[in-house]
């Protein structure tokens, strides 16, 4: 059984926003999503796309997404409210970058190096529009691409995370 957790501490703000669809997100209308924010994450459309993607890594067993710390350290709960706006829209970044990569693998591997490029380039889209919007977690994570690191990081975060997910699932018993 897979094992999906994801933060939300930021989304109820996105959830108010958007209607709930009883139907599941296809992977069609979440590709769809996931090129919006891809092409501009602080466009009108992001919202709701922000959303699609969300549900979609959510309730989605094409994918697996391992949400703490570690993959999405910009997420924090004491900011004002417009720089949480910001944070949300990364995260969802961070998630449709994961999903991409998995949907194309056609395989439920969680994938933080895709989820936290997409972040940096949404991250650098925001700072086009909002130069002051500075987010020192996602400037790290910046330096570490620039230093070589990044890739090693997520390879060593994955593997930690499988062997996790390995140690709490229990043995076949026959």
């Amino acid at each position: 059984m897979m094992i999906r957790r994801i933060a939300c501490l930021f989304l109820p703000a996105l959830v108010a926003l958007t209607p709930a669809k009883a139907e599941p997100v296809t992977r069609r209308e979440v590709l769809a999503a996931i090129a919006i924010l891809d092409k501009d994450v602080t466009s009108t459309e992001a919202v709701s796309a922000a959303m699609i993607v969300t549900r979609f890594g959510k309730e989605s067993d094409a994918v697996l997404i391992n949400v703490g710390t570690e993959t999405l350290p910009w997420v924090q709960t004491d900011v004002p409210e417009a720089e949480a706006r910001v944070r949300a829209l990364l995260m969802a970044a961070y998630f449709a970058g994961d999903i991409k990569s998995q949907l194309e693998r056609r395989r439920p591997v969680d994938d933080p190096y895709s989820g936290w490029m997409a972040a940096i380039k949404a991250y650098r889209q925001i700072l086009h529009k909002q130069p002051d919007m500075v987010i020192p977690e996602i400037e790290d994570l910046i330096g570490k691409e620039k230093a070589g690191q990044l890739k090693a990081d997520a390879e060593r975060l994955r593997k930690e995370q499988e062997n996790e997910q390995r140690e709490s699932t229990p043995p076949n018993m026959v």
